[in-house]
């Protein structure tokens, strides 16, 4: 299933960003109700400080992730401000059989855009502006991510003001919105970003750990499955 459909057909949807490249974790994930999988490739990730290869260094892995994860949607984070999937590789990601690509807007070259087969899920940080929004609805991407947060508040608990600007922002969206765990977000707390119209939580190291094992990604998705479920 695209990601795109899942996430406007289901009522609300947990998707998983790995805190990294590896299969046990990614089986976890799935096992814990995992709906989704996104990983990364050519990036330092800010939340975690982790380090992800290049696709050459991981397309065996991006093989097996896709076969892994069958009907469910897979995807990756294919670079960052210093080094992005190349079109050759963009051609070569989409015959492995990857789903989406997840990208800030701001790092985004437009060869990835032009992509026909990869679902696109587009970021917008702290810095976004109204016009950017509203160039969002005319330009839209498949998925459309909230990361709205500062660097320096990762991790904080989530406020009434940040329910707010999600609210403001899903209500306006022509696309369905995500929402990722920059903010600690507890399982309980799904059913405020459901009440203000966003449709997915992405949760990743912020929620999970920066080096969790097999177990601890299955309770803590179990978790946030079973709030879900609950809505």
């Amino acid at each position: 299933m695209k990601l795109r459909k899942l996430i406007s057909e289901n009522k609300f949807s947990l998707v998983v960003s790995l805190p990294s490249n590896n299969l046990a974790l990614a089986e976890a994930a799935l096992k814990g109700g995992a709906q989704a999988v996104k990983v990364h490739i050519n990036v330092k990730h800010q939340a975690s400080g982790n380090v992800f290869g290049t696709f050459k260094e991981n397309k065996d892995f991006l093989r097996d992730l896709v076969k892994l994860c069958g009907d469910k949607p897979a995807g990756l984070v294919p670079g960052g401000g210093d080094a992005f999937a190349s079109s050759d590789e963009v051609a070569e990601i989409e015959d492995l059989g990857l789903d989406f690509f997840s990208s800030y807007a701001h790092h985004l070259p437009i060869h990835m855009w032009e992509s026909k087969k990869l679902t696109r899920m587009v970021a917008i940080d702290s810095t976004y502006t109204q016009n950017i929004l509203d160039g969002i609805n005319r330009c839209p991407p498949d998925v459309f991510e909230l990361s709205l947060q500062p660097s320096e508040v990762y991790g904080e608990k989530l406020l009434y003001s940040d329910i707010l600007r999600y609210a403001d922002i899903a209500s306006k969206a022509k696309v369905p919105t995500v929402i990722p765990t920059q903010k600690y977000i507890e399982p309980g707390q799904v059913r405020h970003l459901y009440d203000a119209g966003c449709k997915a939580i992405m949760i990743g190291v912020i929620v999970m750990g920066n080096h969790p094992d097999a177990a601890a990604v299955e309770k803590t998705c179990a978790a946030f499955a079973q709030a879900i479920k609950g809505l």
